[in-house]
């Protein structure tokens, strides 16, 4: 009963990897133990005092650690739970969407638990993956950057991981279906200006052959005030954001190739922002070396008339692997991204090493 107990209690602390040691496995219940160390290093963001300009030459380190577990309820069900936490060196550095001040330097990734179904369905509560998520990881594979179509928009989601949401998700035959809604605790206090709930959901199927296609949709909706988390144009009154994308994919031998398409809109009763975008990626794998390129663009337009290429970026860089598990990088943006003032940010670079167990 105490094997049980604690197979069942830590999932509600850590998370899963596909490098994860097993380090207790009895009748049913497994306890898989994973974790990343790395460091990376450059002019890899902007500066808070103003954002169009690259910072200086610096660096950051952090550690993951996460446990995955399950428990064999009956031959049909299993309860399964994850937790991951990320480490960070600098207290004033953000990790995962997480600030951090003062001795604030451990964020929670993922902390939820569930049910497993017949090996193809599952039904999760509490911090999880957005399922829009599974369009956005078709071209947020880079080590540093990527993914900035959906990141770095002019509206932008402030994470691919939700708070207090419900999730229930189908995989088999290259099927992959998710659906989530999620709560926010701040809407249980009257008077809140926060986000207050959203939904979504998404649909992706991948051929024997290597061609994959995917589509989802995501609405948050907010209370009235400024909306801090989303976006650098704040509205007033009740808003909503929508977002839809599109995707495909497609792998043949070391290659891979990917398109995605999205548009986005942040809207109250007498404001919005639409932004339409897209970004391809392609990469090259022989032997231990990969080498890639992600174009990113978007252009976004306020309900003033004003249009600006929020998004005009080209990303370069490559990949070594040292070992199975170790790897150095290094990432190059070339942007001509600008802001709906007209000024245009700088380039940024990075290198980092990584070690997974």
């Amino acid at each position: 009963m105490k094997k049980t107990i604690l197979a069942l209690m830590i999932p509600a602390l850590f998370a899963t990897s596909a490098s994860a040691v097993t380090v207790y496995s009895d009748e049913g219940s497994q306890v898989d133990i994973y974790g990343r160390i790395q460091y990376e290093a450059g002019q890899r963001y902007y500066q808070t005092a103003d954002t169009s300009k690259a910072e200086n030459f610096g660096g950051d380190g952090e550690a993951r650690l996460g446990v995955n577990a399950k428990y064999l309820l009956n031959d049909d069900v299993d309860l399964i739970g994850k937790l991951e936490w990320a480490v960070v060196s600098e207290a004033d550095r953000t990790s995962d969407g997480v600030s951090k001040d003062g001795n604030q330097s451990l964020a929670t990734r993922y902390a939820w638990a569930g049910f497993r179904f017949v090996d193809t369905t599952e039904l999760t509560f509490g911090r999880s993956m957005d399922p829009y998520a599974q369009a956005l990881y078709y071209t947020d594979i880079l080590d540093i950057y990527g993914g900035t179509a959906a990141y770095g928009s002019a509206i932008g989601l402030a994470s691919d991981k939700v708070d207090d949401q419900v999730q229930l998700t189908y995989a088999a035959n290259g099927v992959d279906l998710r659906a989530g809604y999620a709560f926010a605790d701040s809407d249980k206090q009257d008077g809140n200006t926060g986000k207050k709930n959203q939904w979504s959901a998404s649909a992706g199927y991948t051929a024997p052959f290597g061609l994959g296609v995917v589509a989802a949709y995501e609405q948050q909706k907010f209370g009235t005030g400024t909306v801090s988390s989303i976006g650098s144009s704040p509205l007033n009154g009740d808003k909503d954001f929508d977002a839809w994308i599109v995707g495909v994919n497609y792998t043949i031998d070391g290659f891979y190739f990917a398109a995605l398409y999205t548009e986005q809109k942040l809207e109250n009763d007498n404001s919005k922002l639409d932004t339409e975008g897209y970004e391809l990626h392609a990469q090259y794998n022989v032997d231990a070396w990969t080498m890639f390129a992600q174009y990113s663009n978007e252009r976004a337009d306020d309900n003033n008339g004003v249009k600006w290429d929020s998004i005009d970026s080209t990303t370069v860089g490559v990949r070594y692997a040292l070992t199975p598990k170790t790897k150095l990088y290094t990432e190059y943006v070339i942007s001509d991204s600008e802001f709906k003032n007209g000024t245009e940010k700088d380039d940024v670079y990075g290198m980092g090493i990584q070690y997974n167990f």
